[in-house]
């Protein structure tokens, strides 16, 4: 009797006597292998934008929850291999670079992952730019293509991040609204699609692109600390371990074509307020040489940055979405992932020194 590794042999010989292109001949055999390595695994899920911040937060969960995760990223801009690095050797995670303006990369990714979710955690990096979904359209339509053609695949939902960068708020209306309609054409066309909005995000992982690992970065490092508007609220900020509870909740229980929204958690903290509790943790945790890091705190005041996208989380909550981690206590487990993952830290903080040194070009200072 055959067993399926046989089947593969005798299957692969066949395709080779009758296709000359060998580069076809391996997009199918690693078809036939990712089929026969389905009957074995039976969640299977495939992360684009998986070494950026949410994405790589998104990875470790899957893992967690026991999927088998096949990331993709190009590893531009913000996206850091070294996020990955200790899931390297696991079993139940395979990385490869796949830019998602190449229609041909995005067809090997889906053939190699044969996925039955794929969660797509990628923003774009220009939202006013006219052409900024050019590259969502792309994705999207190879996506279509490669699942009208393959009618044993067990794709059952596509969950699509979007997620607000801080310095970038107020920019991202027209964008979301392109892209909100875009999505629907490709849900009427049969694709499983639902999205989730989120605000400006903190926590593990995060490079010193944003106020709160700015703060972080500086105060380790012994810089001054400056903080925008020192007596504004705290505006819209979620930690990013509720951010993945929630696409994990969008892809289990959200409608096909549903769009949902994320909020932070209700808070009267103040931009100083918050910079203090970090300085405190860091107190406690790593004391500085003389003094307290919240000597470092320079207040700086500039114009105020708020989303331009009317928010609303209703349609989440019925989802199941749970309490959300108050913004004290997700300040205080981000300032002890970064004390505890020192070999991140240290390669991060030499790979990103132009974004610590200079805050002006991450918080919108004058």
């Amino acid at each position: 009797m055959f067993d399926e590794t046989d089947k593969y042999r005798v299957i692969s010989h066949q395709l080779g006597s009758s296709l000359t292109d060998k580069y076809q001949l391996r997009l199918w055999g690693a078809h036939l292998k990712s089929q026969i390595r389905r009957k074995k695994v039976s969640n299977r899920s495939a992360v684009f934008g998986g070494a950026g911040f949410i994405g790589t937060n998104l990875v470790y969960q899957l893992i967690e929850d026991g999927q088998q995760v096949f990331n993709f990223d190009n590893l531009s801009g913000l996206g850091n291999l070294l996020n990955i690095a200790e899931l390297m050797q696991q079993s139940r995670h395979s990385f490869a670079r796949c830019d998602i303006s190449n229609p041909e990369e995005i067809r090997q990714a889906l053939l190699m992952a044969a996925a039955d979710t794929i969660y797509f955690c990628i923003t774009p990096k220009n939202p006013e730019e006219e052409s900024s979904l050019e590259n969502f359209r792309t994705f999207f339509e190879t996506v279509k293509e490669w699942r009208n053609g393959m009618a044993d695949t067990k794709l059952h939902k596509i969950v699509v991040v979007v997620s607000e960068h801080y310095k970038l708020l107020g920019t991202y209306g027209k964008m979301y609204a392109g892209l909100l309609k875009l999505l629907d054409g490709y849900a009427s066309d049969g694709l499983p699609i639902s999205s989730l909005l989120v605000p400006p995000a903190f926590g593990p992982f995060q490079q010193p692109d944003s106020p709160i690992s700015m703060i972080i970065y500086r105060a380790i490092e012994g810089e001054t600390i400056p903080v925008v508007n020192p007596e504004e609220k705290v505006s819209d900020l979620v930690y990013v371990k509720d951010v993945v509870d929630a696409i994990v909740l969008v892809e289990k229980n959200g409608k096909i074509g549903g769009h949902y929204h994320l909020t932070g958690p209700a808070s009267s903290m103040s931009n100083f307020e918050a910079a203090d509790v970090i300085c405190e943790s860091l107190n406690e945790a790593l004391p500085p040489p003389v003094g307290r890091y919240q000597a470092l705190i320079e207040e700086v005041a500039t114009s105020p940055v708020a989303s331009d996208i009317s928010k609303d989380e209703s349609t989440l909550t019925v989802l199941g979405l749970q309490n959300k981690t108050s913004l004290g206590e997700g300040l205080k487990e981000t300032v002890s992932w970064y004390l505890n993952n020192p070999r991140w830290y240290n390669q991060s903080r030499t790979r990103f020194f132009y974004l610590w040194q200079n805050p002006e070009t991450v918080l919108k200072i004058a």
